[in-house]
């Protein structure tokens, strides 16, 4: 691929660690190559703003490691918009620094124009977050986090999702220590597993009490509750949209994602952008036949 001062990228040297297509255990990212034999090239993104708390803390501790770091971030806070673009209007981009580009638009916005027109080099991963709150089960709808994620996946990107599990955040670092031990092992990860976006929950604990990496499975979330009508003003109503349902009890063969954050894991959920399921093919078809 490309060199920086005598360092390799490490898409030049990746080779599966095993075929289980499972991310290394907590104890074995431990052993893996030190950064100054390999480096990682990143496009950081967000939801919440370009300087917002967790993402500065999340490139600290990646340039730390010597990894290579570009950031691609919103203006302001875009919680909740999902995978929209910005499809009518220009969309204004402002570098501030040599690394650091501020986009008057959304997540996916950012990651499109960050991989398009922004670097000066291939990227290798792109890490979206620390997003403050979680992205569990049904969240990941909404997420512009996760929209961000997404983005990079479906331009044949690696990508990481990486949320806190709570709105007031304590331990951006216990979340920041998680994705450099994940970028440091990427390469040892199963070809297959690439090809997914890895959301990532971490509960808002210090490192030292973090039990571990969990691989799992999408929760479900009840339906959320219904708006809160707050105030009229002539013909117009304003209202409060009400708090996302709680998780489903329902039993799988897996551990769900919201289940490994609360016995004290970080979740992360392998999850394809292909959105089809071939199981509903047949059914939907024979329900066509009929009508």
């Amino acid at each position: 691929m490309f060199h920086v001062s005598g360092r390799k990228s490490f898409v030049a040297q990746t080779k599966p660690y095993n075929n289980t297509g499972l991310i290394p255990s907590y104890s074995q990212t431990f052993f893996f190559l030190p950064p100054t034999e390999l480096y990682v090239h990143i496009l950081i993104s967000n939801d919440d703003g370009y300087n917002a708390p967790g993402l500065l803390v999340l490139a600290d501790a990646l340039k730390n490691q010597h990894h290579k770091i570009i950031i691609v971030a919103p203006k302001e806070n875009k919680s909740g918009c999902g995978m929209g673009l910005s499809l009518r209007q220009s969309i204004e981009v402002n570098q501030v620094s040599d690394n650091t580009f501020v986009v008057d638009g959304t997540p996916t916005d950012c990651v499109y124009i960050g991989l398009n027109n922004l670097v000066d080099e291939p990227v290798d991963l792109v890490v979206s977050g620390i997003n403050n709150g979680p992205n569990l089960a049904d969240d990941i709808l909404y997420s512009g986090t996760f929209g961000a994620a997404m983005e990079a996946r479906r331009m044949s990107m690696p990508s990481i999702a990486l949320s806190i599990t709570e709105r007031n955040v304590q331990n951006y670092e216990t979340a920041a220590y998680i994705a450099v031990e994940m970028t440091n092992a990427l390469p040892h990860l199963n070809y297959r597993s690439l090809l997914a976006v890895l959301n990532v929950n971490v509960p808002d604990i210090p490192v030292a009490n973090l039990r571990g990496f969990k691989a799992t499975v999408l929760g479900e979330r009840d339906a959320p509750m219904p708006p809160i009508k707050k105030a009229n003003s002539g013909s117009k109503s304003f209202y409060n949209l009400g708090p996302a349902g709680g998780f489903r009890s329902i039993k799988r063969n897996k551990m769900q994602d919201f289940e490994a954050v609360q016995q004290g894991f970080a979740s992360v959920t392998p999850l394809s952008s292909k959105y089809e399921d071939s199981a509903y093919v047949n059914d939907v078809q024979a329900w066509l036949d009929g009508l």
